[in-house]
């Protein structure tokens, strides 16, 4: 019998890869719509269950939920990694919302696909991933681990809004911008891509940004503010100069970011914008 979890994230990849509104590896925003944004979930159920019941996408037709980093963690917890089993739940939403609920591709959604190794806490946790799907699916997992791949690999590379905002889990280190360039926003993913040096590797694992850089991708990209995760920050979310910001959405002090696709975005009133995943109600 197929596998009903890998038939789940095929569907939704189909949703990722046939969105009318993507562009290359960039998803375009409609305007008047409201943005719901986090940061790196790294398998925290909790959390992620939280974000969920909070956008009530099924009342909200016009809100956008974008989630990134779902898999790999908790981590420095005990057992196996269960983080495909909230990949599953999100990419279930994205099949029952197609419209409503985006991604953006992270370094560990590349690692996993591309078999380089990230260690935390003494474990490789695409290795640990693997075998967590092998734990939950037993005789299915081969064909789930198939199914994650095809989800993982249709992901996009950024959500772009009417108002400028650049949503994308990291950019480019400053040193290696000319070796990433721009190309991989606008074609298709190949293997070589997602090895150290080339586009898609740097434009998730770049670290390190300067106002200098940001305003020169600014202007080249046609944004004006850039949204992202990949860095760990205790306090939820941390300003990046005038031009970035960084959320976390997988621990205790995690936020969101909510604003309007059509109205301007700036630092001053970033705090406005941000809300404490803590404060989204009871578990």
């Amino acid at each position: 019998m197929p596998s009903a979890a890998a038939d789940i994230f095929r569907q939704a990849a189909e949703h990722n890869a046939d969105d009318p509104r993507r562009d290359g590896n960039i998803v375009d925003i409609e305007d008047g719509r409201e943005v719901v944004a986090t940061g790196d979930v790294h398998g925290n159920t909790r959390n992620l269950n939280k974000i969920i019941r909070f956008a009530d996408l099924g009342s909200h037709p016009q809100r956008r939920l974008i989630l990134q980093e779902v898999i790999h963690g908790p981590f420095g917890s005990e057992g196996p990694d269960r983080s495909v089993e909230p990949l599953l739940r999100a990419a279930r939403l994205k099949c029952a919302h197609p419209e409503q609920v985006l991604f953006v591709m992270g370094n560990h959604d590349v690692a996993q696909l591309s078999g380089s190794e990230i260690t935390k806490g003494g474990r490789g946790v695409c290795d640990e991933f693997s075998r967590g799907i092998a734990y939950a699916f037993e005789d299915e997992a081969d064909e789930v681990i198939s199914g994650v791949e095809a989800f993982l690999l249709s992901l996009p590379v950024a959500v772009r809004c009417p108002n400028g905002v650049f949503i994308t889990h990291s950019l480019p280190h400053p040193a290696r911008m000319q070796q990433a360039g721009t190309e991989i926003l606008r074609r298709p993913y190949t293997p070589e891509d997602m090895r150290r040096g080339n586009g898609l590797y740097e434009w998730t694992w770049g670290r390190g940004q300067t106002p200098e850089q940001l305003d020169a991708l600014a202007e080249e990209l046609g944004v004006k503010f850039f949204v992202l995760g990949h860095r760990h920050v205790d306090s939820g979310w941390e300003v990046l100069g005038p031009r970035a910001v960084t959320i976390a959405s997988d621990h205790s002090h995690g936020c969101l970011m909510r604003f309007s696709s059509d109205s301007p975005v700036v630092p001053e009133r970033l705090g406005e914008l941000m809300t404490p995943i803590v404060a989204l109600g009871a578990d």
